[in-house]
């Protein structure tokens, strides 16, 4: 995979990450999710962030290159 489209996909799913958020910030202030779990789950959160961005800086490091053609393919 090319490391631009890698990280297209990447910033996809740190858009998807951030939209889970705020339905955690919606579940907690509207009582059906307790500030406990909130919070366990909001540092779950976290740290899928950062696992996220830190693809995003080095994709270099995600995206795998071969010069050998694909064995079930053309």
């Amino acid at each position: 995979m090319y490391p631009k489209m890698f990280v297209s996909k990447i910033i996809d799913a740190a858009g998807e990450a951030g939209e889970t958020e705020v339905w955690l910030d919606i579940s907690k202030d509207s009582g059906y999710l307790p500030v406990e779990k909130y919070e366990e789950l909001g540092s779950a959160y976290d740290e899928v962030n950062r696992m996220l961005y830190g693809m995003i800086e080095k994709p270099e490091k995600f995206c795998t290159f071969s010069s050998k053609k694909n064995k079930h393919g053309p």
